[in-house]
């Protein structure tokens, strides 16, 4: 059953996908707009159908050569307990402290936690980190027109 589990997860998202844009079809007929409420749930929708085929593709041909292995792995409660109160604080300091600074540090903790001690290079984390949280904010901002909590930087940006 294992070696399906990429075309099964694949199904199931292009059935996701497609209940998506069936739901986000009539608020465009609506609203008789191209762009509107229904558009981000549109794209979103087609997005989810791609990538669900893709995923079910390669699932296909994945099973084919399946081999069972079993590997190592090692059970981090620390790092998952580390995630968790990271993610409440973020919760709680976004209004506060600011959507930049807050996921900036976010998202560098992520990216730490997640990269193995061996391969972690701090300044790439750290450039990576600075580039993607000010790509989302300016697309959220500037192309969405959402705001995003300013916090502390409030008057600066």
């Amino acid at each position: 059953m294992k070696q399906y589990s990429d075309l099964i997860t694949g199904a199931v998202s292009l059935l996701i996908g497609i209940a998506l844009l069936a739901m986000s079809i009539p608020i465009g007929i609506q609203e008789n707009n191209l762009i509107g409420a229904a558009f981000l749930p549109e794209i979103v929708s087609v997005i989810i159908i791609a990538l669900s085929l893709k995923l079910m593709y390669d699932g296909f041909r994945a099973a084919q050569d399946y081999e069972e292995t079993v590997p190592e792995f090692v059970k981090n409660y620390k790092g998952a307990a580390v995630m968790m109160v990271a993610c409440i604080l973020y919760a709680e300091l976004l209004k506060p402290v600011g959507f930049l600074i807050t996921s900036i540090v976010f998202l560098f903790l992520t990216f730490c936690l997640m990269t193995k001690k061996e391969e972690t290079n701090y300044l790439k984390l750290g450039a990576l980190t600075i580039v993607s949280v000010f790509l989302i904010y300016f697309i959220f901002t500037k192309f969405f027109g959402i705001r995003l909590p300013a916090g502390i930087l409030k008057g600066i940006i």
